[in-house]
């Protein structure tokens, strides 16, 4: 018994193969989905089809046994002997509606393990569905594609990407007051951003705490301010924080971070002691969120604090986010600079500046 087997990109291309090589006594034993070795798992499926000529069935179980992995072979039934007819299923008979059908069950079956694991084939991509699926939104996506007409390979998109995300490089206030929700990270942020200006910068910095509401935080900024052997003032009056602010510029210091009042920004007391505290005082405002917050939430909280004006963004717990797309999203809606990214709860090493490069590869999945 002669057994051979052939991988075509369809099941047309081998039975022409078989009928031309083997003849027309030939007989399919099995055939089944497999992928190009070429190309790896992005290229298309190929067809594998087995056939014999001088058909055994112990032959064929010996053969079966020494080839990995194992063809699944079909039943005496279903085989048919190749004829010299002429019509459409080239002498397969019902046979060939029996490769079809297990070929399409492959098929589909590949395709939704591809979908369910986000891979899709090399033919099938898409730069809407690739940026969406990384959390873009989708009608940020299609803008984004529009625009650049025929240049949509993934590296153009890259690109187009970097140059419109806005980002505040190297911010140098006075005085920097960091709002946002309570748990968003704005105690440990101050002092990270505290810590690199002392250690990197050899400036002279002082803390300031409007949150009199959390014990805990007051105590925390304390301990930053010990360790870092900076003054540090808790304030709970817009009269002591003015008192605290020309203190500190006796003492010449460089820069005055401020911890706010750990209450929802949607609040309009929150808004009103805001205004009350910073009144007439040149003020830099970053509003903290956190990268994994849902998006609606987002963009509520962002227009609540629009009204007292933002300077820029920090967005806190990058490492505990499964996608970045809410900060592409973010910065393209609301087109207020990024300032920092916090990436941890070390300090001070787990904060970086904000890097249009450096976004989009998280964005991407490359950081």
């Amino acid at each position: 018994m002669q057994i051979k087997t052939y991988k075509t990109f369809s099941v047309k291309d081998a039975i022409n193969q078989i009928k031309t090589e083997m003849g027309s006594d030939a007989v399919i034993l099995s055939t089944r989905e497999v992928k190009d070795e070429n190309f790896g798992i992005m290229a298309r499926p190929m067809v594998e089809v087995t056939a014999a000529v001088d058909y055994d069935e112990e032959m064929y179980k010996k053969h079966v046994e020494k080839t990995s992995p194992k063809p699944r072979p079909y039943s005496m039934v279903d085989m048919a002997p190749i004829s010299n007819t002429s019509d459409s299923s080239f002498g397969f008979g019902n046979n060939i509606d029996l490769i079809a059908s297990e070929v399409n069950r492959l098929s589909s079956m590949l395709e939704m393990l591809l979908k369910h694991s986000g891979v899709r084939l090399a033919e099938e991509f898409s730069p809407v569905d690739e940026l969406v699926s990384r959390g873009m939104k989708v009608s940020l996506a299609r803008l984004i594609v529009d625009k650049m007409g025929d240049r949509t390979d993934l590296d153009s998109i890259k690109d187009v990407i970097k140059r419109i995300i806005k980002v505040a490089r190297h911010p140098s206030p006075k005085v920097w007051v960091l709002l946002g929700s309570t748990g968003v990270g704005k105690t440990t942020t101050i002092a990270k951003i505290a810590a690199r200006a002392v250690i990197d910068e050899g400036k002279k910095v002082a803390l300031v705490s409007l949150d009199t509401y959390r014990i805990g935080a007051v105590e925390q900024s304390r301990t930053y301010a010990k360790i870092l052997s900076i003054p540090f003032r808790s304030v709970a009056t817009p009269l002591e924080f003015r008192s605290a602010l020309a203190r500190f510029n006796s003492m010449e210091v460089d820069l005055v971070l401020v911890d706010t009042v750990g209450r929802s920004p949607l609040s309009d007391d929150y808004l009103g002691e805001f205004k009350r505290f910073f009144e007439g005082i040149h003020v830099y405002k970053s509003l903290l969120i956190p990268v994994a917050t849902r998006e609606k939430e987002m963009e509520s909280v962002t227009r609540s604090l629009l009204r007292l004006g933002l300077d820029s963004m920090i967005f806190t717990k990058a490492d505990e986010a499964l996608t970045f797309g809410s900060v592409i999203n973010h910065n393209l809606v609301f087109r207020i600079p990024i300032s920092y990214l916090t990436i941890g709860q070390r300090v001070p090493e787990d904060i970086e500046e904000a890097d249009a490069s450096r976004i989009v590869e998280r964005f991407f999945g490359e950081a």
